[in-house]
């Protein structure tokens, strides 16, 4: 039994109440150091406590770990390599639609106790954490990238361009999500698999979605840019943006991994 096993069941013997006061008071902790560290603004921050209060009563510190790997890795990695315009502070959306799909799964497992569910939220953080790694690693790449569905050169920074440093990151932190539940929750050799390829699979849907539904705009310098304040619309659905390619990109991977596991 894991070090983390161990504690969810000391964890789990406790009270409603003594475990929603353990949660509050290391979710405060690491909310204030977000917030003051400008990772998340004040929205943001707020939407994050209660995304992280539905994944460490329902998943416990097990859960909670695999949570906390991706949004401590992704920060971290968007503030080093980011450009400017990602190292703003992340909102109450963006929270949402990367964290909702985990929490969903969580839910339902809490409800039915049917590690299904439990893939599924792994999956679904392994997305999150695959396709953050691949957009802000990739953008170190020397080449430009190119586009997933046409194959030509795009600029960086547009959605739907991937290039062979991102995709090697997004496999990456996919896998290590993966090996992360396998040494939290325990995993056979074929869950972990599913849970790397869910989660690889959902990103690169992630930049299909991004390259034909996701709307994007010009500038009057013709960069083109995801922000609908600053151009032209040139492409793609005006109420699909970024935050919105995410959600439906987490519950693709939820239902890869379920698909998989229930075969």
């Amino acid at each position: 039994m894991s070090l983390t096993l161990m504690l969810d069941t000391l964890f789990f013997g406790l009270s409603r109440w003594e475990r929603g006061a353990i949660i509050m008071a290391v979710l405060l902790a690491l909310a204030s150091i977000a917030y003051f560290r400008y990772y998340l603004d004040l929205l943001g921050t707020a939407a994050a406590v209660v995304i992280g209060f539905i994944v460490f009563f329902s998943g416990g510190i097990s859960g909670f770990a695999i949570f906390l790997f991706f949004f401590l890795s992704s920060s971290i990695i968007t503030k080093v390599c980011g450009n400017e315009e990602r190292k703003k502070r992340r909102g109450i959306s963006s929270v949402l639609a990367n964290g909702l799909p985990a929490a969903i799964s969580l839910i339902f497992y809490s409800l039915t106790a049917n590690q299904m569910f439990l893939v599924a939220f792994t999956a679904a953080v392994a997305e999150a954490t695959s396709d953050t790694w691949a957009g802000e690693i990739g953008q170190l790449s020397h080449r430009d990238p190119v586009s997933i569905v046409t194959f030509t050169r795009v600029q960086k920074g547009v959605s739907g361009g991937v290039t062979v440093l991102g995709l090697i990151a997004s496999l990456i932190a996919s896998l290590m999500i993966a090996v992360l539940f396998a040494g939290t929750f325990g995993s056979t050799f074929r869950i972990a698999a599913a849970i790397t390829a869910s989660g690889f699979t959902g990103a690169l849907f992630d930049s299909f979605l991004g390259a034909t539904v996701q709307a994007q705009y010009r500038r009057k310098d013709g960069t083109i840019t995801e922000d609908a304040d600053e151009g032209i619309r040139v492409r793609g659905i005006p109420f699909i943006d970024n935050d919105a390619v995410n959600f439906l990109s987490g519950l693709f991977a939820m239902s890869i991994a379920i698909a998989v596991y229930l075969i």
